[in-house]
């Protein structure tokens, strides 16, 4: 059985972008408005703002600051997804605020240490309650939680639909992964990590969809590439896929945070300001190196535009 919020966002790639700031560290309002109408432009319809966003570091203040921006600034045909969490506390806490308001969905993040897949368990089933909805589940790292007790949640009503964002040197052969999609099914998983496992995630495992910081840069082309993967043309995806992946890398290479972050403003689509810390800016020395596959980005969404 397909969930609701998979159904929704089987229609697009979804966009994770991140939160632009001003010098005082106060949410930059129309700069957030030009990313997400960029992305809006670019055919994309589901903002997840999650780990780009660095909401693992927002005090219930800006956390609220950006939850209202958020209920008016998207189209009403964007679906948008805040997150809340990591921690315990934060989970309640945000969960609470987020009660009243009629987000497609909220997702909860990935907690490291301390934890123990019991004690995650009880939490999400909290704050589920609290909220009075479903959670999308982000699985982060191996056996964060066992596949039969994600399928019990999905059965309970406490989790709607996973991210799924566990890293291989190979996406392929991914035995977790494979459970998890037995369990509630694979119609019920997005592909969490960029466009660097999408070419497995996709064809073989029937993840629902993706989800990706590059799209915040190029939404048609992010568009036109998930086409490809459910034409099953193998040919296209890959030239399409290639500044994706270029980019990715960099972010890889430097600090996905950072570098998701300064490229929104590298793009010259919006000011995204300081990153909020505990996260910081790239360093300047990595500028070039940035800009470079940004550029890269950029050239492929002005030629699938020029073609629409």
């Amino acid at each position: 059985m397909v969930d609701k919020i998979a159904e929704k966002l089987g229609r697009t790639v979804v966009a994770v972008p991140p939160v632009a700031w001003t010098r005082t560290l106060d949410l930059a309002e129309n700069q957030n408005r030009r990313l997400i109408g960029h992305i809006e432009a670019g055919g994309v319809g589901a903002l997840l703002y999650g780990g780009n966003a660095n909401l693992y570091h927002f005090d219930l203040g800006r956390f609220a600051a950006l939850m209202e921006l958020l209920t008016e600034a998207p189209s009403a045909a964007t679906d948008v997804i805040p997150s809340i969490g990591p921690d315990f506390g934060k989970l309640l806490d945000e969960a609470t605020s987020l009660r009243d308001m009629n987000f497609a969905g909220v997702m909860a993040l990935p907690m490291t240490f301390p934890t123990h897949p019991e004690g995650i368990e009880k939490a999400l089933r909290a704050t589920a309650d609290r909220l009075g909805a479903p959670l999308i589940l982000y699985v982060k790292r191996e056996h964060y939680l066992a596949p039969a007790r994600i399928g019990a949640l999905v059965a309970d009503g406490v989790v709607s639909f996973v991210k799924y964002a566990v890293e291989r040197n190979e996406p392929a052969g991914d035995t977790y992964l494979a459970d998890i999609c037995s369990a509630i099914g694979s119609g019920n998983v997005a592909s969490g990590m960029g466009e660097t496992p999408i070419h497995v995630h996709l064809p073989q495992y029937r993840l629902r969809t993706y989800t990706s910081g590059g799209v915040c840069i190029a939404p048609r082309a992010a568009m036109k590439l998930l086409a490809a993967h459910r034409a099953k043309d193998a040919e296209t995806a890959g030239r399409l896929a290639v500044p994706f992946l270029a980019f990715e890398k960099v972010r890889a290479a430097i600090n996905g945070f950072s570098v998701m972050h300064d490229a929104v403003t590298l793009a010259g689509i919006a000011d995204m300001g300081p990153i909020l810390p505990m996260a910081g800016n790239i360093p300047g020395d990595e500028r070039e190196r940035v800009q470079h596959a940004v550029d890269a980005l950029v050239a492929l969404e002005r030629t699938c535009q020029n073609r629409a």
